[in-house]
């Protein structure tokens, strides 16, 4: 696979992923990799995304596989947890009122924050 390809693949993977809030362990679990460092390898652009895993990621991530391996991709926040409108992203937030939901909350806002001051959402 050609190099640029991949690391635009491995791009859209990572954007996806943490949009969501999902740790690479989770999203390996969910692959049914033995462990994380297997789906790891595609967030790097060092292993060939199967399109058995391209299909159950896009299903994951309610998108078309073709968002998944674009060179220039939409990102999507999905329509059930966030929203973009005039170059801002709202994103709706679950709390439960334990502490780890808030905790686990923080960091997933933290990373989009990452993103998009980066200017890579």
């Amino acid at each position: 696979m050609e190099t640029a390809l991949k690391s635009n693949i491995a791009e859209n993977l990572r954007k996806h992923r943490v949009l969501r809030g999902y740790t690479q362990e989770y999203i390996a679990e969910y692959l049914g990799k033995k462990d994380y460092t297997a789906y790891s390898r595609y967030e790097q652009g060092r292993s060939n995304l199967k399109m058995e895993d391209a299909i159950k990621l896009a299903s994951l991530y309610e998108v078309d596989v073709q968002e998944l391996i674009s060179i220039s991709p939409t990102v999507h926040q999905g329509s059930d947890n966030s929203k973009k409108s005039n170059g801002l992203i709202s994103v709706l937030v679950d709390l439960d009122g334990s502490s780890s939901s808030l905790e686990n909350n923080i960091i997933r806002l933290k990373k989009i924050n990452e993103l998009l001051a980066k200017q890579e959402l």
